[in-house]
């Protein structure tokens, strides 16, 4: 299981940032000046936020997009959330609360794994889904099992001796939401993992799907930027090495809450 919890926005407070820039000139010459949202972010060409912009926390609160301290010889530092250039470059960032570090890139490897050769037995407690809990720069919520939105994968029908894994196409503009519904057609309880896929590795939460059940998950994107395009992925499978059949109809679909 993955032992460090993700890092918040601006790491529990506007002013605990973490430097993202280096200096920059400025104009402004009083000592000891801090200004919020003073700047906007481009990447590539293409605008993550304008000046006076903010961003939104795990939360929901809504903090400054930027920070910018001049000292007294009228220099400029520039501070940005990490997590919001984290989720840009695709590179995971955890919390270190026992070395109180903030770890970029995978470090012990994160996210969850089932090993192989483990039996159903070792995870058919799971419950059916983790709402709370967050996977990368997803959160898992309240399951919502709707039918409006726009369809990411239409009803499949899946049956194979190996796992159903799937990229998942999250779009920013789509909506905050993901919804995924799974009905297990099996005799066997099926591992359902969910969650954020990185450029190497993944960090996913796993759940279980009943034999004959049907299964909602949800997940919101921590970032509200359409800009931001954090890649969603699914696996299901029987969580065991001694084979088994994965015999499923999944749909996924994208909304606003």
């Amino acid at each position: 299981m993955n032992k460090k919890r993700p890092v918040i926005p601006f790491l529990s407070g506007v002013l605990a940032t973490v430097l993202t820039m280096g200096c920059v000139t400025t104009a402004l010459a009083a000592s000891g000046l801090v200004q919020f949202s003073p700047v906007g972010l481009q990447l590539n060409g293409k605008a993550i936020f304008a000046a006076g912009d903010s961003v939104n926390t795990e939360s929901g609160q809504s903090v400054p997009s930027s920070i910018v301290y001049t000292d007294e010889a009228g220099g400029g530092t520039t501070y940005l959330p990490l997590r919001t250039i984290a989720n840009l470059l695709d590179v995971p960032i955890t919390w270190d609360g026992g070395e109180t570090t903030v770890v970029l890139g995978r470090g012990d490897g994160g996210g969850i794994t089932v090993e192989p050769g483990t039996g159903a037995s070792a995870w058919d407690s799971l419950p059916l889904h983790q709402a709370g809990k967050t996977a990368g720069p997803f959160a898992e919520v309240q399951p919502d099992a709707r039918k409006g939105g726009i369809m990411l994968l239409e009803e499949t029908q899946f049956r194979s001796g190996s796992d159903f894994s799937r990229d998942i196409p999250f779009v920013g503009a789509n909506g905050r939401y993901v919804s995924i519904t799974v009905t297990n057609n099996g005799a066997q309880p099926l591992l359902f993992q969910a969650g954020h896929l990185y450029a190497t590795g993944r960090d996913m939460l796993a759940t279980q799907i009943p034999a004959g059940a049907t299964v909602t998950r949800t997940f919101e994107a921590l970032e509200s930027s359409a800009a931001i395009q954090p890649r969603f992925g699914v696996d299901i499978s029987t969580g065991s090495g001694g084979g088994g059949t994965v015999d499923i109809q999944i749909s996924a679909v994208q909304f606003n809450g």
